[in-house]
């Protein structure tokens, strides 16, 4: 039994390790990054394990699993200082194509009055029950097909829309990130709405990840002192390799409540009993802004649960792109 528990130890080792080096590489190795979480508690169990049976080896393996495997959680992107300020808040929510129960989520944007909201998978009887909730006097147009399912509601004008659109060298990407320009009290805050493509196949992998090259590509060219605010269905998980290479190539910071990060994406019939998943509902913020709080909204009868995070903006922002 001690060689099985040492084998166990040290095959979690080599999967931390390939993550990591490999996982930008090969597709089904950066999948595992969706339930990280779940190995970081089987090293934590097995090493209790070990002490039931003589022999340091193993336990020494056990070890050295848990401290290799909490490395992805401790890894994660800076999180932006928390500090006071006006704050504007932003709610993003995956409302699920077939969900049909619109007055829960317009119930939570009463409770939690955000001041722009950002949703996908959006179908026309959630946007007729927000306009009939007299809440948000501005919304981004067009249809949803042309949106890929994505629609912002603000209390604040929206002054510019546009699609990011592919480079003429890229690969041609069936979903692109939405970019805004919304007048906010304290000065212009440009909005990114993101919902790249799901990876259960090797294809639609490489079409997330082109997405996330194209939208850091797209954020480079913001002004330096820009207030940005990028939220949305991400389908990437923050221990991914791609997740880091975004913010390594742009400098932003990652709103988050701390090292552990609540599961925003569930299986919906474990839910009755706990929230089991991963979280790849995200908000990413450029340096100059600050969060006061981050936070998982309620319940809306979608496989996602809302996040909801609160920006202190600073008193002046630019907007033109360099």
């Amino acid at each position: 039994m001690p060689a099985i528990l040492g084998a166990l130890a040290a095959a979690l080792i080599a999967l931390t390790i390939s993550v990591k080096a490999l996982g930008g590489d090969y597709w089904p190795v950066d999948l595992v990054t969706f339930f990280w979480p779940v190995a970081v508690l089987f090293a934590v169990l097995l090493l209790p394990a070990t002490f039931l049976f003589p022999g340091k080896s193993a336990r020494f393996l056990a070890i050295l699993a848990v401290a290799v495997s909490l490395y992805p959680i401790f890894a994660l992107p800076p999180a932006p200082e928390a500090t006071a300020g006006n704050r504007l808040r932003l709610l993003t929510a995956n409302l699920l194509g077939e969900n049909r129960d619109a007055a829960s989520f317009v119930a939570l944007l009463i409770r939690e009055q955000p001041d722009i909201v950002v949703t996908q998978e959006t179908r026309n009887r959630f946007v007729d029950a927000v306009r009939g909730s007299g809440l948000y006097p501005f919304e981004t147009t067009g249809t949803s097909h042309e949106n890929d399912d994505k629609k912002v509601f603000s209390r604040y004008p929206i002054r510019e829309q546009a699609r990011v659109e592919d480079p003429p060298t890229a690969i041609k990407l069936d979903r692109h990130p939405m970019r805004l320009v919304i007048d906010g009290p304290d000065g212009p805050i440009v909005i990114y709405a993101v919902h790249p493509d799901t990876p259960r196949s090797l294809e639609q992998w490489v079409q997330r990840n082109a997405y996330l090259d194209l939208l850091a590509g797209s954020i480079r060219r913001e002004a330096e002192n820009a207030a940005v605010v990028v939220a949305g269905d991400w389908n990437t998980p923050a221990y991914s390799v791609f997740f880091d290479r975004f913010f390594d190539r742009t400098g932003y910071r990652f709103a988050r409540p701390g090292w552990y990060l609540p599961v925003t994406r569930f299986w919906t019939r474990a839910k009755r009993f706990v929230y089991f998943g991963s979280t790849i509902d995200h908000v990413a913020v450029s340096p100059q802004l600050r969060v006061t709080d981050w936070r998982r909204g309620r319940d809306i009868n979608s496989n996602h649960l809302p996040v909801i995070v609160d920006i202190a903006m600073p008193v002046v922002n630019a907007v033109a792109r360099n």
